[in-house]
């Protein structure tokens, strides 16, 4: 089976539009520490298709917002980027947008288009965007802007950038314009860490034909997602919509290793080659409070262990087994844990804290090219 870590986390606080709701508007200004209006500044709401830019007075209007918690992304070349957490329940007027100049002055960007720094920046290319066939089709338009480091010392591959990452992404039909806030990998470990704040933009059909692809191209990256899963648990629909969810126990192996309390009702799952550790999976489905419970503003995770997640709905794809590979698509098989002993969701199932949630397995491997604005409608 293959075993897949990573961490793939926008930071937001948003709601996605799920039944019809009235919609409301958000004005203000961006200006500098000086109350200088700031011109053609990005002000959007982060991981959807909603946003605007400046006028030359500073001023933004964004219009067409559902109901819901947001968090407001304003940036600025050379400007530090700005995070608001707004909760839209009506019109929102006056917000005032105060950007601080970044430390240092701007550098020009000399880009060395050497063996080095392209073997680097594949790596990038397929920690970001992935190597399944959508990420095939996602183009980086302007990777130059991308800094890449690497520190041989602690083995690390570390990336940023002073603006937008431009993203096509041809299999979905969106252009995503990308502020990266942390990228890096740790080679000793395997994990790598990552995240930012996405604009969605959704790109012209040349006809129906491809408005036709891309829509059933939406639909098969939302079925069996996280985003899918969270949404699907809040509204008790887990199984319904084709996932169970299993406790799984991990145990380092060691001298005084002990089986975990009660694992006769637990299977011993094949360890890797290497690992140092024994994996049970209990076989009873977990019930929904064994998961999360309900809060006064929304809900929260709340779980001991690991979430052994299956999808049923759907086999493995292809690109997930490997080129080459022999074995037989199975249902998707994915693992989660949380760093924190609680982390909210909203009424949506919309992570608030999604740095603080490790997906492994098929979530650990799905990327940016297989991402979806949180306003997506079916």
């Amino acid at each position: 089976m293959k075993h897949v870590v990573g961490l793939f986390a926008w930071i937001l606080i948003c709601t996605s539009p799920v039944v019809a709701q009235s919609t409301f508007r958000i004005t203000g200004k961006v200006q500098d520490e000086k109350g200088k209006p700031l011109p053609f500044a990005s002000v959007f709401l982060n991981q959807t298709t909603i946003g605007d830019r400046t006028t030359e007075q500073g001023d933004f209007s964004i219009q067409q917002v559902p109901s819901g918690k947001y968090e407001l992304i304003v940036s600025y070349l050379g400007y530090e980027p700005l995070l608001i957490p707004l909760t839209v329940d009506k019109d929102i007027s006056g917000v005032t947008a105060t950007l601080k100049p970044k430390a240092g002055q701007l550098k020009e960007v000399v880009v060395k288009r050497n063996a080095e720094r392209d073997r680097w920046m594949k790596v990038f290319r397929e920690t970001f965007l992935g190597k399944s066939n959508n990420a095939r089709q996602c183009t980086i338009l302007n990777d130059e802007i991308i800094d890449l480091q690497y520190n041989m010392v602690s083995n690390r591959l570390s990336a940023a950038s002073d603006d937008f990452i431009i993203i096509e992404n041809k299999a979905l039909g969106y252009k995503i314009r990308f502020l990266l806030i942390n990228f890096d990998i740790n080679f000793r470990t395997g994990y790598s860490i990552y995240y930012g704040n996405p604009l969605f933009e959704p790109m012209r059909p040349k006809n129906k034909r491809q408005e036709k692809k891309w829509l059933a191209a939406r639909e098969k990256a939302w079925n069996g997602s996280s985003t899918q899963f969270f949404n699907s648990l809040v509204h008790h629909r887990l199984q319904e919509d084709g996932f169970e969810v299993r406790k799984l126990v991990r145990k380092e192996r060691s001298k005084d290793f002990e089986p975990p309390a009660g694992n006769d009702s637990a299977k011993v799952l094949k360890p890797g080659l290497f690992s140092r550790h024994v994996s049970y999976l209990y076989t009873a489905i977990l019930p929904y409070d064994s998961i999360y419970r309900k809060t006064d503003s929304g809900y929260v995770l709340h779980f001991h262990d690991y979430l052994h997640v299956t999808y049923t709905k759907e086999k493995e794809g292809r690109d997930y087994l490997g080129e080459g590979s022999k074995a037989k698509p199975g249902d998707q098989l994915s693992v989660m844990s949380i760093l924190e002993p609680e982390v909210p969701l909203d009424m949506n199932g919309i992570l608030e804290s999604p740095v603080n949630v490790l997906y492994e397995q098929y979530w650990g491997w799905e990327k940016m090219a297989e991402m979806l604005p949180l306003n997506y409608k079916r």
